[in-house]
């Protein structure tokens, strides 16, 4: 082969291989709606730049435990909660009392004055106290037994049935300890000593100590209350007092409202949102479940997008609903999952703890 015809050879080859190299490069460009990936989705719908207020919460903050503890952190909402709870009967509230943790009621106990502490330890038996004496220091316990008239080496030799035996025959003489010595021994107690303790109580006395609960406490309470009780407290408000409620809480307990609120409630109140929030919530949802958002057309693939919506948003939804529908909702999250005849029980409820 000639030299010229070497050169033209490899001068077509070149041109041959540039030519698939460009061609292949345009077919490979995306263009159009083909362009949708995570960048151009984020791109489209990107909020602000997220401050505390935009927390997320997710659909296990919607756990009656999520909404109590947003109501204890709200003194406003507690203060007006607990006004409401003073309408109850006493029966009705040692009933919600009865429900304490041995731990809240050791709690609530810490603040019981030294002769109700005293009054309580003389409703132990003779084993509790001689139990609940053991954990006292030995010199004060030498001290108060001596004042009792109990010979200390004896009683520190017997055992437990014994020491309890003698603490009963020295019953009479007990009136020798004072009452800040007889509330140092119940401060011994466990916390479900003292929960037992309280139990023995009169209802004046329960009444009494229970309502020194602090607000944190009431809402503990409160959670603990029967699907009943929750509603009969409420049955003692007013559409207007509900909603000057909910009007009063703050932006993270009227969060944990709608995140309560049922199916058709939240559907309502999504309603209301805006353009510009409903694309800040599919923005925050995984780039898998942005596009079966946008597209949502059932009430439950609509409503899923509170999931992403923030604490903000949340509040500012059920703010917009009309003053009947916010009382609604916040009834059903306090409440509960119930049937409606629970409404209707609650006067039959208090009917009997009067009798």
């Amino acid at each position: 082969m000639s030299k010229r015809s070497t050169s033209l050879m490899i001068a077509l080859t070149v041109v041959v291989i540039g030519a698939v190299v460009f061609f292949r490069s345009q077919s490979n460009t995306p263009t159009g709606s083909d362009v949708t990936g995570a960048i151009g989705t984020v791109d489209k719908y990107r909020s602000e730049q997220i401050t505390p207020s935009d927390v997320v919460t997710t659909p296990d903050d919607a756990s009656a435990a999520a909404f109590y503890a947003a109501l204890a952190n709200d003194p406003a909402t507690i203060e007006s909660l607990g006004t409401l709870f003073g309408r109850l009967s006493p029966q009705e509230r040692l009933s919600i009392y009865a429900r304490m943790t041995p731990q809240m009621a050791a709690s609530i106990l810490e603040r019981a004055t030294e002769t109700e502490r005293a009054n309580l330890l003389g409703k132990a038996t003779p084993t509790e106290r001689a139990t609940i004496l053991g954990r006292v220091d030995a010199a004060a316990r030498a001290d108060i037994l001596q004042k009792a008239g109990i010979d200390a080496t004896a009683y520190e030799r017997a055992d437990l049935n014994g020491r309890g035996e003698m603490l009963d025959r020295a019953k009479l003489t007990m009136d020798r300890v004072s009452a800040s010595e007889r509330a140092t021994i119940f401060n011994a107690s466990t916390p479900a000593e003292r929960a037992s303790l309280l139990g023995r109580a009169t209802p004046e006395e329960r009444i009494a100590m229970c309502e020194r609960a602090t607000v944190t406490e009431r809402a503990e309470i409160l959670a603990r209350a029967s699907v009943e009780e929750r509603a009969s407290i409420l049955q003692r408000a007013s559409v207007e007092e509900r909603t000057s409620l909910v009007a009063r809480m703050s932006p993270e307990a009227r969060a944990s409202v709608v995140e309560r609120a049922s199916m058709t409630e939240k559907a309502a109140l999504l309603e209301r949102a805006t353009e510009s929030e409903r694309a800040s919530m599919i923005a925050r949802a995984p780039e898998a479940e942005r596009a079966a958002l946008q597209g949502a057309t059932s009430m439950e693939e609509r409503v899923s997008m509170l999931k992403y919506a923030s604490v903000a948003e949340k509040a500012s939804l059920l703010e917009r609903a009309p003053e009947v529908e916010r009382a609604s909702v916040f009834e059903r999250a306090f409440v509960g999952e119930r049937a409606e005849a629970s409404l209707e029980k609650a006067p039959e409820m208090e009917k009997a703890a009067r009798n």
